[in-house]
């Protein structure tokens, strides 16, 4: 049977700043599996909010989670091609290169098995906003970013659904450049959707979403997928 599967990569917010401790009676759904290459102990990310309404949003037996984020990457820590010294622009050189381990990641857990892969979801850019050469050559990275991972993993129609970044401005100066850069790249490319961001609640960094505001960020994913999902299947269908 095929497995149904979502990658979900990008920095700190997707790696997760959410407390387990504080989830109460909220639990991963039992169809849903996470292979997480890089978990925060203690820590939640948007996976257990997407889970949930995703499966409640689409009729799956099951659902594969691959999960690989690392906190403060830029996109320049996230090239295929990774160079040091472009890296180190943004003060990303020690991050090493994190797009092969990414493509590592998601081949090995599908290796020998029959793996349908649906949607990247991407929340990254926050570490961007603070330099301007990467602010700058955000759209462009990005989308070359996606370009690669469709090419890599052979799905060149992948879905790509991107959470748009909103940390506090004074502390991100170039961040109305790189906000610009993902709502053009979702304009532009095709099979790419942007998630709103706007009133998620957060730690008292007001970077980092709390318990409530990872859940709320991945209900938003699940939702924003599902609508990309189903407009495909109408159109296929149409032809």
């Amino acid at each position: 049977m095929m497995k149904p599967a979502v990658i979900l990569s990008g920095q700190s917010n997707m790696v997760g700043h959410g407390q387990l401790s504080e989830l109460g009676d909220i639990t991963m759904p039992a169809k849903a599996r996470l292979f997480d290459l890089n978990p925060r102990p203690g820590c939640f990310g948007p996976e257990v909010g997407f889970a949930q309404r995703f499966l409640e949003l689409m009729p799956l037996d099951e659902l594969w989670l691959i999960k690989y984020a690392v906190g403060g990457s830029s996109l320049l820590a996230w090239e295929r091609e990774w160079s040091a010294e472009r890296a180190a622009t943004a003060e990303n050189a020690d991050k090493g290169a994190l797009y092969p381990r990414l493509i590592r990641h998601v081949k090995e857990v599908a290796a020998g098995e029959d793996v349908n892969l649906l949607a990247c979801l991407w929340m990254q850019g926050e570490s961007d906003s603070r330099y301007q050469p990467a602010a700058a050559a955000y759209q462009r990275n990005m989308t070359r970013l996606i370009a690669d991972i469709r090419q890599d993993l052979g799905r060149p129609e992948l879905h790509f659904v991107m959470g748009l970044v909103n940390p506090a401005p004074a502390r991100f100066a170039h961040l109305s450049t790189v906000r610009a850069a993902q709502s053009l790249v979702a304009e532009t490319v095709p099979n790419v959707a942007l998630v709103d961001t706007d009133g998620l609640s957060k730690h008292d960094d007001k970077l980092h979403y709390d318990s409530a505001g990872q859940l709320e960020l991945g209900r938003r994913f699940a939702h924003q997928l599902s609508i990309k999902l189903r407009d495909n299947a109408a159109e296929q269908a149409e032809d």
